[in-house]
């Protein structure tokens, strides 16, 4: 079962019971859902290629390359003709400034 399967299925059971009168115990469903799909965000969030690329600064070739294994592994998908990836699996530019006083630091 899928992680987004599982908050919607805590979503649907606070909605019924929110139905039955029982507001708190939905309340507490509705809570536990919100934190863990924050907590979660960059898993649950799909970017397309194009945006993937200018998060990262890599090229098409990269992803391409990537692609399959990271759609076995679930965290890359096909939308009609467009790929796209989980936030989470999209590598971050580095910031030269901010990578360079890290090695820095971590050489002192």
């Amino acid at each position: 079962m899928s992680l987004e399967q599982v908050l919607a299925d805590w979503r649907e059971e606070a909605a019924i019971l929110r139905r039955a009168g029982h507001g708190n115990d939905a309340e507490v469903r509705e809570r536990m859902a919100r934190q863990v799909a924050d907590a979660a965000a960059e898993y649950l969030e799909w970017i397309g290629e194009a945006d993937a690329m200018a998060r990262s600064g890599r090229g098409v070739e990269f992803f391409r390359v990537r692609f399959p294994g990271w759609e076995r592994d679930g965290h890359a998908r096909k939308k009609g003709r467009k790929r796209e990836y989980r936030t989470l699996i999209v590598p971050r530019r580095a910031i030269p400034g901010v990578a360079y006083e890290a090695g820095r630091r971590g050489a002192a």
